[in-house]
Protein backbone atom coordinates (compact mmCIF):
# COMPACT_ATOMS: atom_id res chain seq x y z
CA UNK A 1 0.00 0.00 0.00
CA UNK A 2 1.07 3.25 -0.99
CA UNK A 3 2.38 6.18 1.82
CA UNK A 4 -0.87 7.80 2.63
CA UNK A 5 -3.15 5.53 1.07
CA UNK A 6 -4.21 4.16 4.43
CA UNK A 7 -5.60 7.54 5.20
CA UNK A 8 -7.23 8.35 2.41
CA UNK A 9 -9.29 4.29 2.98
CA UNK A 10 -10.07 5.80 6.28
CA UNK A 11 -11.74 9.48 5.25
CA UNK A 12 -13.32 6.78 2.72
CA UNK A 13 -14.85 4.49 4.71
CA UNK A 14 -15.52 7.37 7.59
CA UNK A 15 -18.41 9.17 4.85
CA UNK A 16 -19.59 5.93 3.59
CA UNK A 17 -20.35 5.55 7.23
CA UNK A 18 -21.44 9.07 8.03
CA UNK A 19 -23.66 9.19 4.51
CA UNK A 20 -25.13 5.77 5.73
CA UNK A 21 -26.42 6.85 9.18
CA UNK A 22 -27.46 9.83 7.24
CA UNK A 23 -30.04 8.06 5.09
CA UNK A 24 -30.64 5.92 8.04
CA UNK A 25 -31.84 8.94 9.78
CA UNK A 26 -33.59 10.16 7.32
CA UNK A 27 -35.41 7.34 6.90
CA UNK A 28 -36.51 6.76 10.18
CA UNK A 29 -37.55 10.50 10.07
CA UNK A 30 -39.84 9.67 6.74
CA UNK A 31 -41.35 6.09 8.06
CA UNK A 32 -44.91 6.95 8.98
CA UNK A 33 -46.79 7.05 12.20
CA UNK A 34 -49.26 4.80 12.05
CA UNK A 35 -52.90 5.12 13.40
CA UNK A 36 -55.37 2.46 14.32
CA UNK A 37 -59.04 1.91 14.21
CA UNK A 38 -61.17 -0.92 15.68
CA UNK A 39 -64.75 -0.13 14.26
CA UNK A 40 -67.71 -2.17 13.65
CA UNK A 41 -67.33 -1.27 10.31
CA UNK A 42 -70.67 -2.77 9.09
CA UNK A 43 -72.53 -0.11 11.61
CA UNK A 44 -73.53 3.57 10.00
CA UNK A 45 -71.27 4.61 13.56
CA UNK A 46 -68.04 2.27 12.28
CA UNK A 47 -68.66 3.68 9.15
CA UNK A 48 -68.86 7.41 9.97
CA UNK A 49 -65.97 7.15 12.28
CA UNK A 50 -63.79 5.09 9.33
CA UNK A 51 -64.75 8.21 6.95
CA UNK A 52 -64.22 10.79 9.76
CA UNK A 53 -60.42 9.51 10.99
CA UNK A 54 -59.90 9.17 6.66
CA UNK A 55 -60.71 12.80 5.89
CA UNK A 56 -58.29 13.99 9.15
CA UNK A 57 -55.33 11.52 8.36
CA UNK A 58 -55.89 13.15 4.25
CA UNK A 59 -55.48 16.56 5.55
CA UNK A 60 -53.14 16.10 8.35
CA UNK A 61 -50.83 15.07 5.37
CA UNK A 62 -51.54 17.82 2.87
CA UNK A 63 -50.26 19.94 5.92
CA UNK A 64 -46.98 18.00 6.07
CA UNK A 65 -47.99 15.25 8.72
CA UNK A 66 -46.68 15.11 12.22
CA UNK A 67 -43.25 16.41 12.94
CA UNK A 68 -42.70 15.52 9.47
CA UNK A 69 -43.71 12.53 8.71
CA UNK A 70 -46.63 11.32 6.76
CA UNK A 71 -49.77 9.52 8.82
CA UNK A 72 -50.94 6.13 7.96
CA UNK A 73 -54.34 4.81 9.13
CA UNK A 74 -54.89 0.83 9.41
CA UNK A 75 -58.19 -0.19 10.07
CA UNK A 76 -59.57 -3.28 11.47
CA UNK A 77 -63.18 -4.67 11.39
CA UNK A 78 -64.45 -6.24 14.90
CA UNK A 79 -67.69 -6.40 13.52
CA UNK A 80 -69.01 -6.00 17.54
CA UNK A 81 -67.62 -9.03 18.89
CA UNK A 82 -65.32 -8.72 22.00
CA UNK A 83 -62.36 -11.66 20.72
CA UNK A 84 -61.93 -10.12 17.41
CA UNK A 85 -61.54 -6.62 19.59
CA UNK A 86 -58.62 -7.90 21.62
CA UNK A 87 -57.16 -9.79 18.50
CA UNK A 88 -57.03 -6.39 16.30
CA UNK A 89 -55.74 -4.46 18.84
CA UNK A 90 -52.84 -6.67 19.36
CA UNK A 91 -52.11 -6.83 15.76
CA UNK A 92 -52.35 -3.02 15.59
CA UNK A 93 -50.06 -2.46 18.51
CA UNK A 94 -47.23 -5.20 18.19
CA UNK A 95 -47.08 -6.02 14.26
CA UNK A 96 -48.21 -2.69 12.85
CA UNK A 97 -46.80 -0.76 15.35
CA UNK A 98 -49.36 1.64 15.96
CA UNK A 99 -48.85 4.99 18.05
CA UNK A 100 -52.17 5.50 18.95
CA UNK A 101 -55.48 3.14 18.59
CA UNK A 102 -58.85 4.16 18.19
CA UNK A 103 -60.87 1.60 19.54
CA UNK A 104 -64.99 1.97 19.69
CA UNK A 105 -67.78 0.58 21.95
CA UNK A 106 -67.61 0.03 25.82
CA UNK A 107 -67.27 -3.85 25.47
CA UNK A 108 -64.54 -3.69 22.79
CA UNK A 109 -62.68 -0.71 24.45
CA UNK A 110 -62.84 -1.99 28.13
CA UNK A 111 -61.37 -5.30 26.31
CA UNK A 112 -58.38 -3.79 24.44
CA UNK A 113 -57.73 -1.61 27.86
CA UNK A 114 -57.19 -3.85 29.18
CA UNK A 115 -55.12 -5.58 26.78
CA UNK A 116 -53.44 -2.84 26.00
CA UNK A 117 -52.11 -2.40 29.88
CA UNK A 118 -50.22 -5.43 29.48
CA UNK A 119 -49.02 -4.53 26.07
CA UNK A 120 -47.79 -1.02 27.11
CA UNK A 121 -44.76 -1.67 29.49
CA UNK A 122 -42.89 -2.72 26.14
CA UNK A 123 -44.90 -0.90 23.51
CA UNK A 124 -46.22 2.11 25.18
CA UNK A 125 -48.77 3.72 23.03
CA UNK A 126 -51.96 5.84 23.28
CA UNK A 127 -55.82 4.20 23.14
CA UNK A 128 -58.63 6.59 22.27
CA UNK A 129 -62.39 5.45 22.50
CA UNK A 130 -65.17 6.41 21.13
CA UNK A 131 -68.40 5.51 20.89
CA UNK A 132 -67.82 4.53 24.46
CA UNK A 133 -70.80 5.91 26.57
CA UNK A 134 -70.55 3.73 29.75
CA UNK A 135 -69.34 5.50 32.64
CA UNK A 136 -67.00 2.87 34.29
CA UNK A 137 -64.48 3.20 31.30
CA UNK A 138 -62.34 5.88 32.68
CA UNK A 139 -62.91 4.26 35.83
CA UNK A 140 -59.66 2.15 34.89
CA UNK A 141 -57.49 5.09 34.72
CA UNK A 142 -58.79 6.77 38.20
CA UNK A 143 -58.36 3.62 39.94
CA UNK A 144 -54.86 2.69 38.47
CA UNK A 145 -53.12 5.57 36.83
CA UNK A 146 -49.89 3.79 35.97
CA UNK A 147 -51.64 1.23 34.77
CA UNK A 148 -53.95 2.83 32.27
CA UNK A 149 -52.98 6.35 31.81
CA UNK A 150 -52.72 6.20 28.26
CA UNK A 151 -56.69 5.76 27.56
CA UNK A 152 -58.34 8.95 27.02
CA UNK A 153 -62.30 8.97 26.27
CA UNK A 154 -62.84 11.96 23.12
CA UNK A 155 -66.75 11.17 23.73
CA UNK A 156 -69.58 11.62 26.01
CA UNK A 157 -70.16 9.70 28.97
CA UNK A 158 -73.32 8.05 30.48
CA UNK A 159 -72.67 10.67 33.29
CA UNK A 160 -72.77 13.89 31.59
CA UNK A 161 -76.88 13.58 32.11
CA UNK A 162 -76.00 14.75 35.85
CA UNK A 163 -73.11 17.55 34.71
CA UNK A 164 -75.11 20.96 35.87
CA UNK A 165 -72.82 22.92 32.67
CA UNK A 166 -74.63 20.69 30.18
CA UNK A 167 -78.11 21.43 31.44
CA UNK A 168 -79.62 18.26 30.42
CA UNK A 169 -82.89 19.22 32.84
CA UNK A 170 -83.00 22.39 31.66
CA UNK A 171 -83.69 21.56 28.15
CA UNK A 172 -86.68 19.07 29.54
CA UNK A 173 -88.07 21.98 31.87
CA UNK A 174 -87.24 25.26 30.04
CA UNK A 175 -87.05 24.23 26.54
CA UNK A 176 -89.73 21.43 25.91
CA UNK A 177 -91.89 22.09 29.35
CA UNK A 178 -91.90 18.85 30.53
CA UNK A 179 -94.10 18.12 33.83
CA UNK A 180 -94.70 14.41 33.55
CA UNK A 181 -92.22 11.99 31.38
CA UNK A 182 -92.28 8.56 30.23
CA UNK A 183 -88.88 7.08 30.81
CA UNK A 184 -87.83 4.17 28.49
CA UNK A 185 -84.37 2.80 28.52
CA UNK A 186 -82.35 0.53 26.11
CA UNK A 187 -81.79 -2.58 28.48
CA UNK A 188 -77.69 -2.67 27.70
CA UNK A 189 -74.44 -2.04 29.35
CA UNK A 190 -74.07 1.55 28.70
CA UNK A 191 -76.78 2.61 30.48
CA UNK A 192 -76.44 0.62 33.56
CA UNK A 193 -76.14 4.06 35.17
CA UNK A 194 -79.23 5.20 34.02
CA UNK A 195 -80.99 2.37 35.22
CA UNK A 196 -78.74 1.20 37.98
CA UNK A 197 -77.43 4.65 39.40
CA UNK A 198 -74.04 4.36 41.12
CA UNK A 199 -74.06 4.54 45.23
CA UNK A 200 -72.70 7.43 46.60
CA UNK A 201 -71.98 9.48 42.46
CA UNK A 202 -75.07 8.87 40.19
CA UNK A 203 -78.84 8.41 40.83
CA UNK A 204 -81.43 6.48 38.50
CA UNK A 205 -81.96 8.60 35.78
CA UNK A 206 -86.03 8.04 37.06
CA UNK A 207 -84.74 9.49 40.45
CA UNK A 208 -82.56 12.36 39.08
CA UNK A 209 -85.93 13.48 37.07
CA UNK A 210 -87.86 13.39 40.24
CA UNK A 211 -85.17 15.22 42.22
CA UNK A 212 -85.59 18.29 39.65
CA UNK A 213 -89.26 18.34 39.61
CA UNK A 214 -90.47 16.47 36.92
CA UNK A 215 -92.60 13.65 37.87
CA UNK A 216 -91.87 10.30 35.94
CA UNK A 217 -95.47 8.72 35.36
CA UNK A 218 -94.43 5.51 33.29
CA UNK A 219 -91.09 4.05 33.00
CA UNK A 220 -89.93 1.00 31.47
CA UNK A 221 -87.07 -0.80 29.66
CA UNK A 222 -86.46 -1.91 26.24
CA UNK A 223 -84.74 -4.66 23.98
CA UNK A 224 -82.18 -3.43 21.29
CA UNK A 225 -84.44 -5.90 18.95
CA UNK A 226 -87.54 -4.71 19.81
CA UNK A 227 -89.62 -4.18 17.09
CA UNK A 228 -93.29 -3.45 18.24
CA UNK A 229 -93.58 -0.44 20.23
CA UNK A 230 -97.55 0.16 19.62
CA UNK A 231 -98.55 -1.52 23.11
CA UNK A 232 -95.35 0.40 24.80
CA UNK A 233 -96.70 3.86 23.56
CA UNK A 234 -100.01 2.95 23.95
CA UNK A 235 -99.72 2.57 27.65
CA UNK A 236 -96.93 6.03 27.44
CA UNK A 237 -100.57 7.98 25.92
CA UNK A 238 -102.41 6.79 28.92
CA UNK A 239 -100.35 7.65 31.70
CA UNK A 240 -100.72 11.04 31.28
CA UNK A 241 -97.10 12.40 30.08
CA UNK A 242 -96.25 15.36 27.92
CA UNK A 243 -92.93 14.26 27.28
CA UNK A 244 -91.03 10.89 26.35
CA UNK A 245 -87.44 10.42 27.15
CA UNK A 246 -86.16 7.36 24.89
CA UNK A 247 -82.78 6.05 26.22
CA UNK A 248 -81.52 4.85 23.12
CA UNK A 249 -78.24 3.82 20.92
CA UNK A 250 -78.99 0.77 18.87
CA UNK A 251 -82.85 0.67 19.01
CA UNK A 252 -84.75 0.55 15.36
CA UNK A 253 -85.59 4.37 15.73
CA UNK A 254 -86.62 4.33 12.07
CA UNK A 255 -89.55 1.80 13.03
CA UNK A 256 -90.24 3.29 16.22
CA UNK A 257 -90.62 6.58 15.34
CA UNK A 258 -93.44 5.38 12.13
CA UNK A 259 -95.34 3.48 15.33
CA UNK A 260 -95.15 6.75 17.08
CA UNK A 261 -96.73 8.76 14.73
CA UNK A 262 -99.26 6.76 14.55
CA UNK A 263 -99.49 6.09 17.55
CA UNK A 264 -102.45 7.73 20.52
CA UNK A 265 -98.84 9.29 21.68
CA UNK A 266 -98.23 11.07 18.91
CA UNK A 267 -98.99 14.35 20.38
CA UNK A 268 -96.39 13.62 22.81
CA UNK A 269 -92.93 15.52 22.75
CA UNK A 270 -90.39 12.65 21.98
CA UNK A 271 -86.49 12.87 22.76
CA UNK A 272 -83.95 10.02 22.20
CA UNK A 273 -80.58 9.52 23.15
CA UNK A 274 -78.93 8.54 19.27
CA UNK A 275 -79.30 6.44 16.39
CA UNK A 276 -80.20 6.68 13.13
CA UNK A 277 -82.24 9.64 14.38
CA UNK A 278 -79.05 11.82 14.55
CA UNK A 279 -78.95 11.93 10.97
CA UNK A 280 -80.49 14.17 8.79
CA UNK A 281 -81.59 11.64 6.38
CA UNK A 282 -83.81 10.40 9.55
CA UNK A 283 -86.65 12.71 7.80
CA UNK A 284 -86.42 10.60 4.48
CA UNK A 285 -85.71 7.22 5.95
CA UNK A 286 -89.27 7.70 8.52
CA UNK A 287 -91.24 9.13 5.03
CA UNK A 288 -91.61 12.32 6.80
CA UNK A 289 -92.68 10.96 9.94
CA UNK A 290 -89.91 11.67 12.52
CA UNK A 291 -91.74 15.82 12.07
CA UNK A 292 -91.12 17.14 15.87
CA UNK A 293 -88.77 14.26 16.59
CA UNK A 294 -85.84 15.91 18.64
CA UNK A 295 -82.70 13.35 19.01
CA UNK A 296 -79.21 13.91 20.81
CA UNK A 297 -76.07 14.80 18.83
CA UNK A 298 -78.10 16.01 15.56
CA UNK A 299 -76.26 16.23 11.91
CA UNK A 300 -76.73 20.12 12.21
CA UNK A 301 -74.02 21.78 10.32
CA UNK A 302 -73.03 24.08 13.62
CA UNK A 303 -70.16 26.45 12.89
CA UNK A 304 -68.15 25.30 16.05
CA UNK A 305 -64.44 26.62 13.63
CA UNK A 306 -63.86 27.61 9.84
CA UNK A 307 -63.41 23.99 9.34
CA UNK A 308 -67.14 22.62 10.52
CA UNK A 309 -68.43 23.14 7.14
CA UNK A 310 -65.88 21.70 4.99
CA UNK A 311 -65.57 18.51 6.73
CA UNK A 312 -69.57 17.97 7.03
CA UNK A 313 -69.71 18.18 3.17
CA UNK A 314 -66.77 15.86 2.71
CA UNK A 315 -68.26 13.51 5.06
CA UNK A 316 -71.52 13.39 3.38
CA UNK A 317 -69.99 13.31 0.08
CA UNK A 318 -68.55 9.86 1.13
CA UNK A 319 -71.73 8.91 1.89
CA UNK A 320 -71.64 8.96 5.81
CA UNK A 321 -73.54 10.95 8.33
CA UNK A 322 -72.46 12.84 11.33
CA UNK A 323 -72.80 11.04 14.79
CA UNK A 324 -72.10 11.89 18.52
CA UNK A 325 -68.36 9.68 17.69
CA UNK A 326 -67.85 11.65 14.16
CA UNK A 327 -66.32 14.90 16.28
CA UNK A 328 -63.76 13.20 17.85
CA UNK A 329 -62.87 10.76 14.90
CA UNK A 330 -62.14 14.06 12.85
CA UNK A 331 -60.14 15.80 15.46
CA UNK A 332 -58.19 13.38 17.65
CA UNK A 333 -55.27 13.18 15.07
CA UNK A 334 -55.00 16.70 14.96
CA UNK A 335 -54.67 16.26 19.40
CA UNK A 336 -51.89 13.61 18.96
CA UNK A 337 -50.36 15.77 16.57
CA UNK A 338 -49.97 18.76 18.39
CA UNK A 339 -49.04 16.83 21.67
CA UNK A 340 -46.72 15.29 19.80
CA UNK A 341 -45.50 18.73 18.31
CA UNK A 342 -45.03 19.92 21.74
CA UNK A 343 -42.92 16.91 22.80
CA UNK A 344 -40.56 16.87 19.82
CA UNK A 345 -40.31 13.28 18.93
CA UNK A 346 -42.70 10.24 19.15
CA UNK A 347 -40.54 7.91 21.06
CA UNK A 348 -41.29 9.44 24.74
CA UNK A 349 -45.12 8.49 25.11
CA UNK A 350 -45.51 9.32 28.90
CA UNK A 351 -44.18 12.90 27.51
CA UNK A 352 -47.24 12.75 24.97
CA UNK A 353 -49.43 11.49 27.88
CA UNK A 354 -48.84 14.55 29.82
CA UNK A 355 -48.67 17.16 26.89
CA UNK A 356 -52.47 15.66 25.86
CA UNK A 357 -52.95 16.01 30.02
CA UNK A 358 -52.22 19.78 30.29
CA UNK A 359 -53.07 20.79 26.71
CA UNK A 360 -56.18 22.55 25.09
CA UNK A 361 -56.74 21.21 21.40
CA UNK A 362 -59.26 22.34 18.90
CA UNK A 363 -59.26 21.68 14.91
CA UNK A 364 -63.05 21.54 13.40
CA UNK A 365 -65.41 21.95 16.57
CA UNK A 366 -64.84 22.61 20.10
CA UNK A 367 -62.15 22.70 22.62
CA UNK A 368 -60.66 19.39 23.72
CA UNK A 369 -59.29 19.47 27.29
CA UNK A 370 -58.80 16.47 29.67
CA UNK A 371 -58.54 15.62 33.61
CA UNK A 372 -55.52 14.49 34.69
CA UNK A 373 -57.02 12.00 36.97
CA UNK A 374 -60.02 10.24 34.72
CA UNK A 375 -59.22 11.35 31.20
CA UNK A 376 -62.39 12.72 30.55
CA UNK A 377 -63.03 15.56 28.18
CA UNK A 378 -64.05 18.76 29.79
CA UNK A 379 -67.75 19.89 29.31
CA UNK A 380 -69.91 22.89 28.66
CA UNK A 381 -69.22 25.26 25.35
CA UNK A 382 -66.80 26.59 24.58
CA UNK A 383 -65.07 22.84 25.49
CA UNK A 384 -67.43 19.76 24.79
CA UNK A 385 -71.18 20.79 24.72
CA UNK A 386 -74.60 18.11 24.78
CA UNK A 387 -76.50 18.80 21.65
CA UNK A 388 -80.05 18.45 20.98
CA UNK A 389 -81.75 18.80 17.47
CA UNK A 390 -85.46 19.11 16.19
CA UNK A 391 -86.92 17.73 13.25
CA UNK A 392 -89.49 20.47 11.89
CA UNK A 393 -91.60 21.14 8.76
CA UNK A 394 -90.21 20.25 5.63
CA UNK A 395 -87.48 18.06 7.61
CA UNK A 396 -85.49 21.22 8.78
CA UNK A 397 -83.68 20.00 11.50
CA UNK A 398 -82.65 22.30 13.77
CA UNK A 399 -80.26 22.83 17.40
CA UNK A 400 -82.94 23.38 20.35
CA UNK A 401 -80.13 23.13 22.88
CA UNK A 402 -77.62 24.59 24.02
CA UNK A 403 -78.91 28.26 23.29
CA UNK A 404 -74.98 29.51 23.06
CA UNK A 405 -74.73 27.43 20.10
CA UNK A 406 -78.61 27.67 18.78
CA UNK A 407 -77.15 31.94 18.09
CA UNK A 408 -74.88 30.48 16.32
CA UNK A 409 -76.56 28.15 14.41
CA UNK A 410 -80.22 28.95 13.77
CA UNK A 411 -81.19 32.27 15.77
CA UNK A 412 -84.23 32.62 13.99
CA UNK A 413 -85.16 28.86 15.27
CA UNK A 414 -86.74 27.69 18.23
CA UNK A 415 -88.80 24.10 19.18
CA UNK A 416 -91.69 23.94 18.77
CA UNK A 417 -94.08 21.31 20.80
CA UNK A 418 -95.33 18.48 18.35
CA UNK A 419 -99.07 19.17 18.56
CA UNK A 420 -98.72 22.66 17.25
CA UNK A 421 -96.25 21.33 14.25
CA UNK A 422 -98.54 18.84 13.64
CA UNK A 423 -101.64 21.69 13.20
CA UNK A 424 -99.58 23.88 11.12
CA UNK A 425 -98.49 20.55 8.80
CA UNK A 426 -102.67 19.55 8.71
CA UNK A 427 -102.09 16.17 10.41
Amino acid sequence: MKKGSGKIFCVTLLVTVMVFIGAAGESIAKDPIKIGFIGALSTPYGASNKASLEISIEELNAAGGILGRPVELITEDWKREVPLAVAAYKKLVLNDKCLLVFTEGTEGSTACAQTASRLYPSQPHLLFAFWTAHHGFTDLVADDYDKYKFVFRIYSMTGDTYNKELGFIDFFKNTIGTKKIALLVEDIGWTEVYRKGKAGQYPTQKEYFEQNGIEVVYYGTTDIKEKMFLPILEKVASSGADSIYWITGYTDTVTLVKQWAQSPAKNIDIVFQSGACSYAAFWKMTGGQALGVNALWPEIMIPFTDLSKPFLAKLQARGSGLLASTYGAYDGPWILKEALEKVGNANDVDALIKAIENGEFQRGFWIWAFDKQRHEPKKGYPYHPVLYGQFQEDGQYILVHPKELIEKTNPDKKFVRVEELRKRAGQ
